[in-house]
């Protein structure tokens, strides 16, 4: 798995700060980055998933691929089903998209390691 990470980043149209060019705008042309259409993206929706098979996911991204650290989290949307009792979110129904490492910081989505495991 490759450390390189692509940002993005854009400012504000009312931004005052000054902006910053090395080269002329019109002697240069934009560069266009592909994205690969054919890789499917693997979404855990916990309301649709075994909690067996959530589980197992979980276990194998127990690792950062990075760094070998332990101290990894699931990154999970925020649309877990709610109880109608409490009014709190059920735990292990929210949907997994990733995992981030509280070690070096590095993120990736479920689907990059699952892959690669089986």
């Amino acid at each position: 798995m490759s450390p390189n990470r692509l940002k993005l980043y854009c400012p504000p149209e009312e931004s005052t700060e000054p902006t910053l060019r090395i080269v002329d705008e019109s002697m240069v042309e934009p560069d266009i980055l592909p994205f690969d259409r054919s890789r499917r993206t693997i979404v855990l929706s916990g309301r649709f998933t075994p909690a067996l098979d959530r589980a197992r996911v979980i276990h194998e991204n127990r690792l950062c691929p990075e760094c070998g650290g332990s101290d990894v989290e699931p990154l999970e949307l925020a649309d877990s089903l709610v109880s109608p009792r409490s009014r709190l979110p059920v735990p292990g129904t929210a949907t997994l998209v990733g995992f981030h490492c509280n070690q070096c910081q590095m993120e990736w989505p479920v689907y990059e390691v699952t892959r690669r495991n089986g």
